[in-house]
């Protein structure tokens, strides 16, 4: 039997290497003055963002009274307390969801040439690099032509009956290039939430960060309390409806007693009784439901979360994007990898190619 030898000669690689050694070194050296080209025309990127730690108002449970009136108006009181809270792991589905996005690019921000939106900042900002510019019309170049034989006849985003919405092509590459810049890490072990926009411009990132931080806990106050708040509403309601027929009894009786100053039969005593004591009874409604009011307003505030500002937002002093000396070592290495590559190749692809013609 005879056996084939499938070692690698690691002496005839190198031997192969050192003889091509002139391309590996003149290709490490262009790639090298590349990645400079590369590293400076990348633009400077700032991040400023704001590190809190969501805590909840209270863990009391709703008293039976304000539980006994929720039922009456439908709503369920049984989750609220300790057991309703969001946690912090649901908070990145909240800001990928479109309402928040569209609250987020709806934002008016201050700029060098006055006031924009965030939606028509970034829609002017794509591309407007020389590397973005470069991309869009090499690699992104088939979706432009799609772009542009489609039209502008997509609608912009719309809400429709019952909720709906509907979003355009434009609007979605404007949710993709907020996912880029719009980054939320959440610390598990240590219970922070750390959010983040990065941009181009120091100013923008930071006044974007901010807003982006009091959308984000204003959602998070709304589905917290939402229960307790759909409650007060109809205490409320309840209240001035029966304040009213309250108010209107009294004058009901103040009326009767001016048209029968002088009589003093007992039909007329009978009627002034019935009345009085609707009048007590309305009277013992008001206040049950005045207290149920101002109970329901304490349930709101101890439902409603507390952030605590661990770090708040600061406009960056120093760019966080590019590491430029990081760029001009991967793209040295890229060059010594792929023109190595080309040394060892170039040899066996000449014979099978001659092979192939024989």
């Amino acid at each position: 039997q005879v056996f084939e030898d499938d070692s690698i000669d690691l002496i005839a690689l190198l031997k192969q290497i050192y003889q091509g050694r002139k391309l590996i070194i003149l290709s490490a050296f262009v790639a090298a003055i590349l990645g400079v080209v590369v590293a400076l025309a990348t633009p400077n990127t700032y991040t400023s963002g704001a590190t809190f730690i969501p805590q909840t108002g209270g863990d009391s449970k709703p008293s039976s009274s304000l539980s006994g009136l929720a039922s009456l108006a439908g709503i369920s009181l049984g989750g609220m307390g300790g057991g309703s809270d969001i946690p912090p792991t649901l908070y990145p589905q909240i800001i990928s969801s479109i309402p928040y996005k569209l609250d987020l690019l709806d934002e008016t921000i201050e700029v060098s040439d006055g006031e924009i939106s965030l939606g028509e900042y970034l829609g002017d900002d794509s591309g407007s690099s020389i590397l973005g510019t470069l991309k869009k019309y090499t690699i992104g170049l088939p979706s432009t032509i799609l772009s542009a034989l489609k039209g502008s006849s997509s609608e912009g985003v719309s809400e429709a009956l019952d909720g709906l919405y509907q979003v355009s092509e434009d609007d979605r590459k404007l949710f993709e290039t907020l996912n880029t810049k719009l980054i939320l890490s959440l610390n598990e072990k240590e219970g922070f939430v750390t959010l983040e926009f990065s941009d181009e411009d120091k100013f923008v990132a930071a006044q974007i960060a901010e807003r982006a931080k009091e959308l984000l806990q204003e959602r998070i106050i709304a589905f917290k309390n939402q229960s307790a708040r759909e409650l007060l509403d109809f205490t409320t309601k309840q209240y001035q409806e029966n304040k009213t027929s309250y108010e209107a009894l009294q004058d009901s009786i103040a009326i009767f007693k001016d048209q029968n100053l002088n009589i003093s039969s007992s039909l007329y005593q009978n009627r002034l009784d019935r009345l009085e004591r609707e009048l007590n009874i309305a009277s013992s409604v008001v206040e049950q439901l005045a207290s149920q009011v101002e109970q329901a307003k304490l349930q709101v505030n101890k439902d409603t979360p507390v952030f605590t500002i661990i770090e708040p937002v600061t406009v960056p002093f120093e760019r966080s994007a590019p590491k430029r000396s990081l760029i001009v070592v991967i793209w040295t290495f890229l060059g010594v990898v792929l023109s190595t590559g080309f040394v060892l190749v170039k040899d066996p692809a000449k014979d099978i190619i001659a092979s192939i013609r024989e």
